[in-house]
């Protein structure tokens, strides 16, 4: 075998996402060819690809020393290994470059618009995206990231055909058995609706199966955490069951049609009067004492770079925990440090094992018992949204599309938003004022009302 057998061998295994072999072969090739820029570049998307992204700026800057004559989609890729370190200034710059260049693809102008997704420049974005689709109109990547800005500008109805996108792109995850056709919208059937993405987005799309219930028999696989409260809230059956690669449930079931739970969005959702934001979900309360009991969520998102845009830090909250309520922790990551370190100056905060049980119906028995509820962007809003608990939410200034850019949250009206005045972390200082003295008013309010 030659070294260019060698070497597309090499390569379908990286397109296969065999990186670990493939990494073996071009280390090989690469030991004799080792000013090769090319492979380098090729190297360096390979460790983009394993989340290397320290490795991929490495090889990809060597790649340019020696080619000065470098492809857009070199510094595009290495623009994405800066995004991923949190170097967004850099990634930027040499995103840019590549996007204006007279060969730049399709594909480079979508990555450096995705930059503008949670941003204040989203006009920028959309621009890109609509550049690329005039060259390639069918290019999923761009449809898909093109469709989250319209979402959050509530574009509905242009933004729920994008999204459909997510699927060809692989950014969404379908699920077949059979021959199941996917639903079309026709009524009297019985529909096999399936979640997708995280537990609140999977609530939060929810919201819409009332809708499909009122013309079809509903069967929802869903995230086997929500099973017990999606039936007891629900009346349907649930196999939790979404996360299984393979599937066997249906075979036993009479089922006409498959829909994803985010694709009823196209049929009910397409406008801003067909949100009716009220709750859907229900639970027992677990018991309480008399004074108004506030849950708290200060850490949200998984990635670094989400848990830095969606946390307010709990020593940040003094003023809040000033108020004279019962504080209830709902915070699913481990803060028992913060928690201790808070209390020694007098507050106390009640904290429950059941916020980080298996099955979220115990969790949504913590949320149904609080009078209110004050969190950062978390799954807790998503479920005391559907509860129907009032909920303050601190916002960052580009939030995830679900918050949108403006205006109310219009998949729940018990949800209030506290935008960030600008994207600098200090900007959390003023939203947490603003939730401190609304909190003080409303606990003012409730004696008066009391007293009266």
């Amino acid at each position: 075998m030659d070294g260019e057998d060698v070497f597309l061998r090499a390569n379908k295994l990286h397109l296969d996402g065999k990186y670990k072999e493939a990494e073996e072969i071009y280390d090989q090739i690469l030991s004799q060819n080792h000013n090769n820029a090319g492979l380098l570049a090729t190297m360096g998307t390979l460790y983009l690809a394993m989340s290397k992204p320290g490795l991929a700026i490495s090889l990809l800057h060597r790649s340019m020393e020696i080619n000065k004559n470098h492809q857009p989609e070199v510094l595009s890729n290495l623009g994405l290994a800066y995004k991923y370190t949190g170097q967004t200034e850099k990634a930027l710059k040499y995103m840019e470059r590549a996007a204006t260049m007279k060969n730049a693809s399709p594909e480079t102008m979508s990555t450096y618009g995705a930059m503008f997704i949670e941003s204040p420049e989203r006009d920028k974005g959309l621009a890109l995206f609509d550049k690329a689709l005039k060259i390639n109109p069918s290019l999923a990547l761009a449809r898909w990231n093109r469709s989250l800005i319209l979402l959050a500008e509530g574009r509905w109805s242009e933004a729920w055909d994008d999204y459909e996108w997510g699927f060809a792109g692989k950014m969404r995850v379908d699920r077949t058995y059979r021959d199941i056709p996917v639903w079309d919208g026709t009524a009297g059937q019985t529909v096999w609706v399936y979640g997708e993405q995280g537990l609140g987005d999977e609530i939060m799309f929810a919201s819409m199966i009332p809708d499909l219930m009122k013309t079809n028999t509903v069967i929802l696989e869903c995230h086997q955490r929500l099973v017990t409260l999606f039936e007891k809230s629900l009346g349907i059956k649930c196999y939790g069951t979404r996360e299984d690669a393979e599937i066997t449930w249906p075979a036993g079931e009479n089922v006409d049609a498959r829909i994803s739970i985010a694709s009823l969005g196209k049929f009910y959702r397409r406008n801003m009067e067909s949100f009716p934001g009220t709750p859907f979900l229900r639970a027992e309360s677990v018991p309480r004492g008399t004074k108004m009991r506030v849950g708290i969520s200060w850490t949200g998102g998984q990635r670094a770079g989400r848990i830095l845009k969606r946390t307010v830090p709990l020593s940040w909250w003094r003023d809040i925990l000033a108020n004279n309520c019962e504080f209830v922790s709902l915070q699913y990551t481990d803060a028992a440090v913060e928690i201790e370190a808070v209390e020694r100056s007098g507050v106390s905060i009640k904290q429950y094992p059941e916020i980080k049980a298996h099955d979220y119906y115990e969790t949504a028995k913590i949320v149904a018992s609080c009078d209110l509820v004050i969190s950062v962007c978390t799954s807790v809003i998503h479920l005391a949204g559907a509860l129907g608990v009032p909920c303050w939410v601190m916002t960052p200034h580009s939030p995830a599309w679900r918050y949108q850019n403006r205006g109310r949250m219009p998949w729940y009206r018990s949800v209030r938003l506290y935008r960030q005045p600008s994207a600098d972390a200090g900007a959390w200082v003023p939203v947490v004022e603003r939730v401190a003295g609304d909190l003080c008013d409303l606990m003012a309010e409730n004696k008066r009302m009391i007293a009266a």
